[in-house]
């Protein structure tokens, strides 16, 4: 069994891995934005179907990382909580 020390450090070395990678999510949220912005600019006026799907599948693929990151968050919340507490 390793010993608290080492569990704590691990720990910490998890932490700051997510916590880079929620700094790279808000990068890629941020550049969906404005893929969005520019889509919408691009299409406006056009009834195509296959322009409606883009604009939905980039949203929703936003909604998504955006919810990853709330999880991923709440993970970085509760390891900071365990390592606390051990």
């Amino acid at each position: 069994m390793a010993a608290v020390e080492d569990v704590k450090v691990h720990i910490a070395a998890s932490v700051d891995e997510v916590e880079r990678s929620i700094v790279g999510m808000r990068a890629v949220v941020e550049r969906l934005d404005e893929a969005l912005a520019r889509m919408r600019v691009t299409v406006v006026g056009s009834v195509h179907p296959q322009a409606a799907e883009a604009i939905a599948r980039f949203e929703e693929a936003k909604q998504r990382l955006e919810e990853a990151q709330t999880l991923a968050m709440g993970g970085v919340a509760a390891a900071q909580a365990y390592h606390a507490i051990i």
